[in-house]
């Protein structure tokens, strides 16, 4: 009975999100036969049904929650989520699905973003696509020390260590990074005695997965970083439109070929007197709303800035922003002192505010993270992710995991629809569709 209920409430939650503002899509497979295929058959699918919900927020977990029962009452086996704080429900509707269903590990699972979110809900998150925001900040700090600082663009991809699927190091890395006190205080509500058990649990969930599918995800990073592969870059709504209709990964790579001849090319600008500063040994950083403890991009940036502090000798000075009329006045009141050798400002809703002090700062180096304005200062260095390539790496996952328990469908969950977020479920769907290509051609053909 219990099974029975968890089942008819994941089926009233669907019904709910049609009246919850969300944009989806991807309705129902047209090869309903593989969710009864038996275990023992031949499995030859044609399609990977994607299944995707634009939530409108980042900071609404109920509406994450609705978006993934609705998506797990369509079949979706696996479910990214690409949607901040609104993602935590995403993670608590694949418990409960897991619960109803007398199961403590995944499949189905879920798959995290932005920091090493496995350990948020062990046996539930399989693995995490990270925008390692902390090799960014690093750099950029690494940099303006050595003043070899430069402004404009860099973009950080696999090649550049930006973006990855997170490892059990990553999540100790990232687990580590809380104090003491938040970290025993994490351990106890997660039913678990010491970090070592919490790892050996996070270790057992990914050998539900096959060692083949982690090789395979391996290959297709391998392939990505070599440039033998091109994952298309979708920023337009248009795009992202064309992806949706595309049947295969390599329709997808030709339609980002195409695009990328009228993209704009990343350019980085050397200030030679920005450079002949003597530094002071100084960093300062700025966080946004979510401030540390978000378990994202906060904590990621504060990993940074403590590694350069430690390997550099430096002092950190810290800035909350309470709310986004915050983010001028706490980096302006940084910026008026001329004591640090860089400001680091963290996402990208402080775009218009890092541009207006910059302005009226033009000889303090800033790095903003995340952000992008095509008429920034020189003095600012902006650091962006290629989404688009560790996303493919997070579909793939998703689509081979589902294939292996023949299953066709696979979801994924976003917050607002902005251009940046067509890159993730661009990436996802190019990765989904690489991944039914090599089931097909060295998986099914052997069963």
């Amino acid at each position: 009975m219990r099974k029975l209920f968890g089942l008819v409430l994941i089926g009233l939650m669907a019904l709910s999100v049609v009246a919850s503002g969300c944009i989806s899509g991807g309705g129902t497979s047209s090869s309903s036969q593989s969710a009864t295929q038996s275990a023992t058959s031949t499995y030859a699918p044609s399609k990977i049904n994607i299944l995707y919900t634009y939530t409108g927020s980042f900071s609404d977990p109920a509406k994450g929650k609705q978006a993934a029962q609705a998506q797990l009452q369509q079949g979706a086996w696996v479910i990214y989520q690409v949607a901040g704080g609104t993602g935590l429900g995403v993670f608590e509707a694949v418990s409960d699905y897991l619960k109803a269903n007398g199961k403590k590990m995944g499949p189905p699972f879920a798959i995290g973003v932005d920091s090493a979110q496995d350990w948020i809900k062990p046996g539930v998150i399989i693995a995490s696509m990270m925008k390692r925001v902390d090799v960014g900040v690093y750099n950029a700090v690494k940099e303006a020390e050595e003043n070899k600082f430069v402004g404009g663009v860099v973009e950080l991809g696999l090649k550049d260590g930006g973006v990855k699927l997170s490892t059990l190091q990553d999540v100790k890395a990232m687990f580590d990074s809380l104090p003491p006190d938040v970290r025993q205080k994490k351990l106890q509500e997660l039913g678990f005695q010491n970090e070592q058990q919490l790892l050996e649990y996070l270790n057992k969930t990914r050998h539900q997965v096959p060692a083949w599918i982690w090789q395979a995800v391996d290959q297709l990073q391998q392939e990505i970083i070599s440039g033998k592969i091109i994952v298309p870059k979708a920023t337009q709504k248009s795009q992202i439109e064309q992806l949706r209709k595309a049947t295969s990964w390599q329709e997808m790579e030709k339609l980002g070929e195409e695009w990328a001849k009228t993209a704009p090319k990343p350019k980085t600008y050397f200030n030679k007197t920005l450079n002949e500063r003597q530094n002071t040994k100084k960093i300062a950083i700025v966080f946004d709303v979510g401030g540390r403890g978000d378990l994202s991009f906060n904590d990621m940036a504060y990993m940074g800035a403590e590694r350069a502090v430690k390997d550099f000798g430096l002092q950190l000075t810290q800035l909350q922003s309470n709310s986004p009329n915050d983010y001028y006045t706490n980096l302006q009141s940084l910026a008026k002192t001329g004591q640090y050798d860089i400001i680091i400002a963290v996402g990208f809703m402080m775009t218009d505010a890092v541009k207006k002090v910059a302005q009226e700062y033009p000889k303090q180096r800033f790095v903003l993270i995340d952000g992008y304005d095509p008429n920034m200062p020189h003095n600012v260095q902006m650091v962006l992710f290629k989404e688009n390539e560790g996303s493919a790496l997070a579909g793939a996952l998703a689509a081979l995991i589902a294939l292996n328990d023949h299953k066709d469908t696979i979801g994924i969950v976003l917050g607002m629809e902005i251009p940046v977020l067509y890159k993730f479920e661009g990436g996802y769907r190019f990765g989904a569709y690489w991944a039914l290509d090599y089931y097909k051609n060295h998986i099914a053909n052997k069963q």
